[in-house]
């Protein structure tokens, strides 16, 4: 009879510890980053080949930017169009933190140096001067064009004949352009600002906001 009643108890116990379910481990899912390292960037990744050929008019090739970038900034994007004579376009971002201090800043230093270049010009042709002298000798003077506010990003300004700069709207970032036409540079102003995004900004990686 012990024997009987010890077996049912040792069955008993035993189907109690089968009942009790292990603790399930519960799997997180990988966070999301975005941004791309400001070292990894490629410019492709914002403007192709095919897209500045089109824009720019002429065939267009990448060529290697000799100037080195601060810690956080990626190279300049640097092209040659062979347009007669060649032109030379570049793109850069920056993107790190107080971007848009610094955009602020620029934005006023370069309407600045606008409006000594036009009071220079004025200037001279106030006192009859009509060339200036160059490395190849002389050249005409051309009056500098005005300061203009452009429809890019959040904010745009094209100035001093050859430079473009805008606050992107989607992505933490101003972008600089230099190419010597206005209705190009706006358009690939429009062109990067489409495809920057706070995924692919040249950028230290970080969540996405909520």
């Amino acid at each position: 009879m012990r024997r009987t009643l010890l077996l049912a108890a040792l069955t008993f116990s035993g189907c109690e510890t089968d009942a009790v379910a292990p603790q399930e481990k519960v799997a997180l899912a990988p966070t999301k980053l975005a941004g791309i390292y400001p070292e990894r960037f490629e410019c492709t990744t914002i403007a192709t080949l095919d897209a500045l050929t089109q824009i720019l008019g002429s065939p267009t090739r990448a060529i290697d930017s000799p100037s080195s970038v601060p810690r956080g900034l990626p190279r300049p994007c640097t092209y040659e169009v062979a347009a007669t004579p060649p032109e030379y376009w570049t793109f850069d971002f920056d993107c790190r933190d107080g971007y848009k201090r610094r955009a602020d800043d620029l934005f006023d230093q370069y309407r600045k140096y606008n409006a000594d270049r036009i009071a220079q010009y004025n200037g001279m042709a106030d006192a009859g001067v009509r060339q200036k002298p160059s490395d190849a000798g002389t050249a005409e003077f051309r009056q500098p064009g005005l300061p203009t506010d452009v429809e890019v990003g959040a904010k745009g300004l094209d100035h001093n004949d050859q430079g473009l700069i805008f606050i992107d709207d989607d992505a933490p970032c101003y972008v600089r352009i230099i190419g010597p036409e206005a209705t190009r540079r706006l358009a690939l102003a429009r062109l990067i600002a489409k495809n920057l995004s706070f995924a692919n900004a040249p950028m230290a990686p970080r969540p996405f906001p909520k």
